[in-house]
């Protein structure tokens, strides 16, 4: 009588289960014997990525703080130059973010799955 791959899949499971770990992965078609650990792969950290963000941010909070008057008349004209502040948001809040997220990377704290 021929086993079908589920049939081998339980009878395996039920030799796992007694204690018999090499009987089941001969059922499953695998060699006996000790199984080597498998090991995550490492995580580079993202340096370069926080470095990058980290000087991004800081030149365009200089450049906002420099040109205060500049921003303030070209973000207040009114019309359609109200997508100025909204796309300054955006695009402070993307830099700003990523500098963040890649410094708690580098720093090792990671969220939670």
């Amino acid at each position: 009588m021929k086993l079908s791959q589920f049939d081998k899949t339980m009878v395996a499971m039920a030799f796992a289960e007694a204690g018999e770990p090499d009987t089941a992965r001969e059922f499953l078609g695998e060699p006996a014997g000790p199984r080597k650990a498998h090991c995550p792969a490492v995580k580079k950290k993202p340096l370069g990525a926080m470095l990058f963000f980290g000087v991004v941010s800081l030149v365009f909070y200089a450049a906002l703080i420099s040109q205060q008057d500049l921003v303030m008349n070209i973000f207040t004209m009114g019309g359609w130059h109200a997508v100025f502040p909204v796309g300054a948001a955006f695009l402070f809040s993307f830099v700003h973010g990523a500098f963040a997220s890649n410094l708690l990377a580098v720093l090792g704290l990671e969220a939670h799955k």
